[in-house]
């Protein structure tokens, strides 16, 4: 009995956060503005800083993997706004943040992380990249030079942290889903 009150409460906690953090507008011209110099601040506590990407600065947390990734130097992080959670259906954010289910959070967390840093500049037209994960990620560019990663377009770049690069994506990045482009 008390398994399942705690799993009714686990349920109604992810709601209430899934609920809360996709509420906010994302302004992208605005991100990181009050930052003086973002070099002086990790790609975690920079992402903290913007209400806008709490939903996966929260699962970074959940995942246990926030101080590993304090304290790596030179990586990447791909953040999808709270906006991009949305195509989430609510039954995979549950899942995705049922404490049971810690290792599948995990590797959607590594899925938006590359050891080292790599500028938007860095990426090419069908590249696949490996992440921590088993998994590889497709990369694509269109003739505009956007660049998606696993699907989710780039909409800021190169934001310079003390420990490595931040790039804003629209989308959470799934394995092997790419987008094409005919040059």
């Amino acid at each position: 009995m008390k398994t399942r009150i705690k799993n009714l409460v686990a349920i109604a906690l992810t709601f209430l956060v899934f609920s809360f953090t996709t509420s906010a507008q994302w302004d992208g011209d605005k991100v990181f503005k009050t930052v003086s110099d973002t070099k002086n601040y990790t790609t975690l506590e920079l992402a903290s800083m913007d209400k806008n990407l709490s939903t996966f600065v929260n699962l970074v947390r959940l995942s246990g993997l926030a101080p590993s990734m304090l304290l790596t130097d030179e990586h990447t992080l791909f953040i999808p706004t709270n906006d991009a959670f949305r195509d989430i259906s609510i039954g995979r954010f549950s899942e995705l943040t049922d404490p049971k289910n810690k290792s599948q959070l995990i590797t959607f967390i590594q899925y938006h992380f590359m050891p080292n840093k790599h500028m938007q500049s860095a990426f090419k037209n069908s590249q696949v990249i490996t992440s921590p994960s088993p998994d590889e990620i497709s990369v694509s560019k269109d003739s505009y030079d956007n660049v998606f990663i696993g699907g989710a377009k780039i909409i800021r770049s190169n934001i310079e942290a003390s420990n490595g690069v931040i790039h804003i994506v629209n989308d959470v990045i799934v394995p092997n889903r790419s987008i094409f482009f005919v040059d």
